[in-house]
């Protein structure tokens, strides 16, 4: 039963990872007539815009996750020693 289960398992996985196999598109669509910007356009934006705004965004999220956890690490309090017997 467990071998049918697991072989079930296999073939769901295959065939929903086909359309992974498929070829890419022979070329995109190019947006020339809307303005460039992160989700309106697939133009790039000029001078790389975005680039030191999302760059600036990951690292404010990485330092308050780092602070954090930094808080969490200094509030925990360390495993007691079991009492044998």
């Amino acid at each position: 039963m467990r071998k049918l289960v697991l072989a079930l398992a296999l073939a769901v996985t295959a065939a929903a990872a086909a359309p992974a196999w498929a070829d890419p598109p022979e070329s995109h669509e190019y947006l020339a007539n809307r303005p460039s910007g992160f989700w309106t356009s697939n133009r790039p934006a000029v001078g790389g815009a975005y680039r030191y705004r999302l760059l600036g965004i990951g690292v404010v999220i990485a330092a308050g996750m780092g602070v954090l956890m930094w808080r969490l690490v200094k509030r925990a309090t360390p495993p007691q020693p079991r009492k044998l017997g």
